[in-house]
């Protein structure tokens, strides 16, 4: 089903389905704003009023004029001065997901943009041309590397990926797909680059992924309190119940908490005869509210990317109703980039008591190790405690960075720095994750014990039932049988 950008404000879930390849279509309102707002743009070019990137030049350069001889070099200067990115090229997802954002960001009708390059970028989606986009080189204020690489492309320079995963030239890769390059008129050659698309497109590829993997999470402590349960008189259900939950009063917790006694719903840990000790370690007993703040921090972040779908980010911005260019800094991404740094901080939180679970049902393995009938390596605990040490630097603030060139471009959110230690702490996360999985499914199979939990009995058996795989298959296929 296309995605249909209109009147409505755009959503996370629409970027994540141009990423995974939806068509897209621009609406006839859509179209209509795009040129309302191009008509801005073309009554300032008449009346020969100063505005930045239109007929003044950029960064230090804001007060020497272009002149109109020379728009058109201007614009592919520009592209070109800033094809500075550097490091691997985003996955094919990513780079769609980019090249969706800024395609949103120009139906705001900020950006001034004519309606046929709003539809040459969704020509690109709609074809699946894969530019090369580097993954480092923006500082946040707005991610004009990214967007470079892309423009470059869809201008018929630039560099893509063909059907076969080789690079060819931008130009080459359009004719393949029977698109024609586009020429770039006066001011959009900056109304492409400006945008935090980057961060607002992969970040949104990235929470979507932090909210699978708080359901991972869930599942993993229900397996986890069935394993306990079965070895012992562990596994005391009283923490997840409603009544500790609306007692705490967090949305999160309350979610979890109700999430985690579904999957054991039916199990043995609700026989009201079951021998239980009163009170389970922390590690087991505050995963509501530790599970439930990874919750309210996903919520938080997807707020603030639909935010900055919603926004006129450009730099200067249009506005239609006065019919004016106005500079500004709706390009500074700060509260989206708070938003990745929590989102860091709340992962090796869930990671580090997983990691002490894992610990736990290691040492009541112990005798099952011994007798050389455990399949999981008694290391293995050892990488989830390698990768908690990880997240924990991870974890620390990566926004209070450095200053930008000249005394003009003087200060920028490092967005796109936050993003990608997140996307690091999501990896590392559900490995830990796994990693608890595992120990819990062969702690069950030590026990002798077959969980009976609506969710619990089929992610046993689907952990159960994976072949004898080196521990750097096993964890990933865990992992996946988690997601189930």
């Amino acid at each position: 089903m296309p995605v249909v950008l209109g009147p409505a404000s755009p959503s996370v879930a629409d970027v994540v389905a141009l990423a995974d390849g939806a068509s897209v279509v621009l609406a006839s309102e859509t179209v209509n704003l795009l040129a309302a707002s191009r008509a801005v743009v073309e009554r300032a070019i008449e009346a020969g009023e100063p505005v930045y990137g239109l007929n003044r030049r950029l960064g230090a350069g804001r007060d020497a004029a272009v002149e109109p001889a020379e728009l058109a070099e201007f614009q592919r200067r520009t592209i070109a001065n800033h094809r500075g990115g550097v490091g691997d090229a985003l996955t094919r997802r990513e780079a769609r997901a980019v090249i969706a954002v800024r395609l949103i960001g120009f139906t705001r009708g900020g950006s001034g943009v004519r309606p046929a390059l709003a539809q040459a970028y969704a020509a690109l989606l709609d074809a699946g041309v894969h530019p090369v986009i580097p993954e480092r080189g923006s500082v946040g204020a707005a991610d004009l590397t990214h967007l470079a690489e892309v423009a470059a492309v869809v201008t018929g320079a630039g560099r893509a990926f063909d059907a076969s995963g080789a690079i060819v030239p931008g130009g080459e890769a359009l004719a393949a797909a029977g698109l024609e390059a586009v020429e770039l008129a006066p001011h959009e050659g900056l109304a492409v680059l400006s945008s935090n698309a980057y961060s607002v497109g992969v970040g949104s590829l990235a929470v979507a992924e932090a909210a699978g993997l708080a359901d991972a999470a869930d599942r993993a402590v229900a397996l986890s309190l069935e394993a306990v349960g079965a070895a012992g008189p562990a596994g005391n259900l009283s923490a997840f119940s409603d009544t500790v939950a609306r007692a705490g009063g967090g949305d999160g917790q309350l979610v979890s908490a109700d999430a985690i006694r579904s999957a054991l719903a039916g199990s043995a840990l609700e026989r009201p005869d079951r021998a239980v000790t009163v009170q389970d370690p922390l590690s087991f007993r505050t995963v509501p509210q530790v599970h439930g703040a990874l919750r309210e921090c996903v919520e938080r972040t997807v707020r603030e990317l639909e935010r900055e779908l919603g926004a006129r980010s450009e730099n200067p911005v249009v506005d239609i109703a006065s019919g004016r260019m106005v500079s500004g800094g709706n390009f500074q991404a700060l509260p989206l980039a708070l938003a990745f740094e929590n989102l860091r901080l709340v992962l090796a939180h869930v990671a580090s008591a997983s990691e002490r679970r894992s610990a736990a049902h290691s040492l009541s393995l112990a005798p099952a190790r011994a007798a050389g009938t455990t399949r999981v390596p008694g290391l293995l605990l050892y990488a989830a405690a390698s990768a908690v040490a990880e997240l924990r630097q991870l974890a620390a603030p990566a926004t209070l960075g450095i200053t930008t060139l000249s005394g003009v471009e003087d200060h920028a959110s490092l967005a796109p720095l936050a993003l990608r230690l997140l996307r690091r702490s999501l990896a590392l996360t559900g490995e830990v994750l796994a990693i608890e999985a595992l120990h819990a499914a062969e702690l069950l199979r030590a026990s002798g014990a077959v969980p009976s939990g609506a969710e619990t009995g089929p992610l046993f058996r689907g952990i159960d039932e994976l072949p004898n795989l080196a521990a750097a298959e096993l964890v990933p296929a865990a992992l996946a049988a988690l997601r189930f």
